[in-house]
């Protein structure tokens, strides 16, 4: 049986403790204004002990999100598991995204305050998770288009960058406004608004004269 505090055990205690130590520095002052010596003086460590395990600020901005969007992608399969029906995998898709976003605020701000207006961000992989978790949505919507229920010419990915603009919106004026207010206010009436724009509006059958009898 390991030790509790065999050497393994210690390196992954240090490392959890500079990541979260990161993330709420980030959070609460900013990636810009937070240096390596702020985060591992509030993780309880030298600045040489945080150079064993991050190249520095930078290589930790980009794993923080990381470690998130690839829980977020192992959540999604069983989310939309046994969901009938593109409008409503499309409902629980924004209900179940926002509701992450809202159980971890520090991690949803670091992406969206920070790692996504940095160069480098293209090139890392959380950007390829991040096109992993929106391609959920390519399908949704081409397979919508196919069954009638949304409309027969509609394109997925320009349906795709919509919805994800939309969310995105949501999600970036919510941190910007301290996250003073549910994420779900009045989110009804936007999707309906949203989805109404996919959906095949089928016209109604003419009316037929009544026949003389």
């Amino acid at each position: 049986m390991a030790l509790r505090n065999s050497p393994k055990n210690a390196k992954e205690n240090a490392r959890e403790r500079i990541i979260n130590s990161a993330k709420k520095l980030f959070a609460e002052q900013g990636y810009q204004k937070t240096t390596v010596v702020d985060i591992s003086r509030q993780a309880g460590l030298s600045e040489a002990a945080l150079y064993e395990y991050f190249q520095g600020k930078e290589d930790l901005l980009l794993t923080i999100p990381d470690l998130w969007v690839s829980e977020l992608l192992q959540d999604l399969d069983e989310q939309l598991f046994g969901i009938q029906g593109a409008v409503n995998k499309l409902r629980k898709y924004l209900w179940w995204y926002l509701r992450r976003i809202e159980q971890a605020p520090l991690d949803a701000k670091i992406v969206y305050l920070f790692l996504k207006t940095n160069a480098n961000f293209m090139n890392t992989e959380v950007y390829t998770n991040v096109k992993t978790l929106y391609a959920y949505l390519l399908s949704i919507f081409a397979e919508g288009s196919q069954s009638g229920e949304l409309k027969p010419d509609l394109n997925p990915r320009l349906a795709r960058d919509i919805f994800v603009g939309t969310m995105d919106h949501i999600v970036t004026r919510w941190l910007l406004k301290d996250m003073s207010y549910s994420l779900f206010d009045n989110l009804e009436n936007l999707f309906e608004l949203m989805v109404d724009a996919y959906r095949a509006h089928r016209h109604p059958a003419p009316e037929t004269a009544p026949q003389e009898v």
